[in-house]
């Protein structure tokens, strides 16, 4: 016996939208905007703008800034989740092979 749906009414069909939504967008834009950060911080050890260790120096202080505003309930959910990328990105930038 074949099974046939029965035709919805366009009310209880929801609606697509056109493209990504407003939150994934706004992850898209952080993300873009680590990676970018990551390469520049690179790039500017690699010209021999900055070292190594000045650009992980800069980035421990965005980290206790995150830290403290955590302890501060200052937006902990997101702080708590700002001090997870920053700490990656410490970590990245130990790990690469520049000066």
């Amino acid at each position: 016996m074949n099974r046939v749906d029965t035709p919805q009414p366009p009310e209880a069909i929801p609606a697509k939208r056109d493209g990504p939504s407003e939150d994934v967008k706004h992850l898209a834009d952080a993300e873009a905007a680590v990676m970018l950060i990551e390469c520049l911080m690179l790039t500017l050890v690699e010209r021999g703008v900055l070292t190594t260790q000045q650009i992980i120096g800069t980035v421990e202080v965005a980290l206790s800034t995150k830290r403290q505003m955590v302890a501060d309930r200052e937006h902990p959910e997101i702080a708590a989740v700002a001090v997870g990328v920053l700490t990656r990105l410490s970590n990245s930038l130990a790990a690469s092979k520049t000066r």
